[in-house]
């Protein structure tokens, strides 16, 4: 890294493009001014990436915040709608964690959120640790399936959305195959760990000729949404329902990991698999309840050519991400089952995490991304693609 003086100013650039390099942000940023240095960080596991975010050192102070002051510019590189903030000091990965009490370059308050997961609130899980609990889980997947039975009430509803999707598809429920269909044929998406639902009404919206199935465990979180129905909360109760005016899209209670079981049973080709509400439990103690390092994670992944992950928490994408690619490679060398059939039979892709643009409280995906976007949270996205 080239040495700066004391007028130098940092400015941190997030959501960058894997097909940007070092000289494409020089030859951008240097209409507004000369830059000392570049910082773009390759990831660690995959050397021919960088990792989503740049360090960019100008000479000027004022240069740094005239651009960061300048809202004319959508400072769109490669297809990326980049996301500056100022002086992102290197032991933080957040943009929008700073220390309490101090000034940025361009006059504006630093603060840090109520809600913003760190290093220093939860340290990274050893990698070898972390290998050693997902390879268990990969190894004895056949145990654990054989041990947990499917729960009543799950079955029950499991039954229910068939139904719905037999009447959807009158062609067919799509059906898996190695070779996916066109992304413009409707097909089934699932939104896992949907809260309200709120975030699966917002796919519905995007994708209409696509059947959207949100699915949570609580009864009680789907009771708020302002559709519900139900009547009961009695934990062993199924719940279905199709959503007012949005025939497309229907709310379910359910096990999770049952109800992904199921799908692989009947053979069901999924698109894409939303988690958009993944409980991160911040603590060391609890790292075995993160999906990531529960014994279903290779289960979760066989659901959806494409599998989308959010959150404020950038290490717990991380560790999700770095995870996954342990099962992939366990999976190519040793074929895995579910249900008799085989599972993650295809290479997975790991892009992410990149800072997710939330223009505007509408656009929150979930009651919590709302929360983010009102206080100046950052919002993660780890987006995993399964290829031939």
């Amino acid at each position: 890294m080239a040495s700066t003086s004391s007028q130098a100013a940092q400015v941190y650039a997030a959501n960058i493009s894997y097909d940007t390099d070092v000289q494409s942000l020089r030859n951008y940023f240097e209409q507004y001014g000369k830059l000392a240095d570049v910082d773009l960080p390759i990831d660690r596991n995959n050397t021919t990436k960088n990792r989503g975010f740049a360090f960019l050192t100008f000479e000027d102070k004022e240069t740094a915040a005239a651009m960061l002051r300048d809202t004319s510019s959508s400072h769109l590189i490669d297809g990326r709608k980049l996301l500056l903030s100022p002086n992102h000091p290197r032991g933080q990965r957040n943009p929008n964690r700073f220390d309490d009490g101090n000034a940025d370059i361009t006059g504006a308050e630093k603060k840090r959120t109520l809600y913003t997961i760190d290093d220093s609130v939860c340290p990274p899980t050893d990698e070898e640790v972390m290998r050693k609990i997902v390879t268990k889980h990969c190894k004895s997947l056949d145990k654990y399936l054989d041990n947990s039975p499917i729960a009543a009430h799950t079955k029950a509803a499991f039954s229910e959305v068939k139904k719905n999707a037999e009447e959807f598809f009158p062609d067919g429920i799509p059906k898996y195959s190695s070779s996916s269909g066109s992304s413009d044929e409707p097909g089934l998406i699932l939104d896992s760990g949907v809260g309200t639902g709120r975030s699966s009404r917002m796919l519905g919206e995007q994708h209409p000729k696509d059947l959207i199935i949100g699915v949570d465990r609580s009864l009680s979180r789907l009771l708020k949404n302002d559709d519900a129905t139900a009547t009961s909360e009695d934990n062993d109760e199924s719940f279905v329902q199709v959503v007012e005016g949005q025939p497309n899209v229907l709310l379910v209670r359910a096990e999770l990991g049952s109800f992904w079981r199921l799908i692989i049973e009947e053979g069901w080709e999924v698109k894409s698999q939303y988690l958009l509400y993944p409980n991160p439990y911040p603590k060391p103690r609890r790292l075995k309840s993160r999906f990531y390092a529960h014994p279903i994670f290779p289960v979760l992944l066989s659901i959806g050519s494409d599998i989308i992950v959010r959150s404020n928490w950038e290490g717990y994408l991380n560790e999700f991400a770095a995870s996954a690619n342990i099962v992939s490679d366990y999976s190519k060398a040793t074929p895995m089952t579910c249900v008799g059939k085989p599972i993650l039979s295809n290479h997975l892709l790991t892009d992410g995490p990149q800072a997710v643009v939330i223009e505007n409280e509408a656009s929150a995906c979930t009651l919590f991304e709302k929360k983010y976007f009102e206080c100046g949270e950052s919002i993660y996205e780890l987006r995993l693609t399964k290829r031939a």
